[in-house]
């Protein structure tokens, strides 16, 4: 597996590479790499088609994001 160590997810695909926060609101954040943000934006994406709310589960823009440095 291709953890990567400042990645705060589970779908990495490499051991190095560059995260960026992804704000949860109220205050919490997950630190993630790109593979781990995608995952996280379609994961929201289906919540919000489920549960018919798609405003309580927003997508964040990875290139707008601001790079974590550790």
């Amino acid at each position: 597996m291709n953890r990567n160590p400042n990645c705060c997810g589970s779908h990495c695909q490499a051991k190095h590479g560059e995260v960026r926060v992804y704000p949860l609101g109220a205050g919490g954040n997950l630190i993630l790499c790109f593979a781990c943000w995608a995952h996280e934006n379609r994961f929201r994406h289906a919540s919000g088609l489920r549960y018919g709310r798609p405003e309580d589960f927003p997508q964040v823009n990875w290139n707008t994001a601001e790079i974590y440095v550790s």
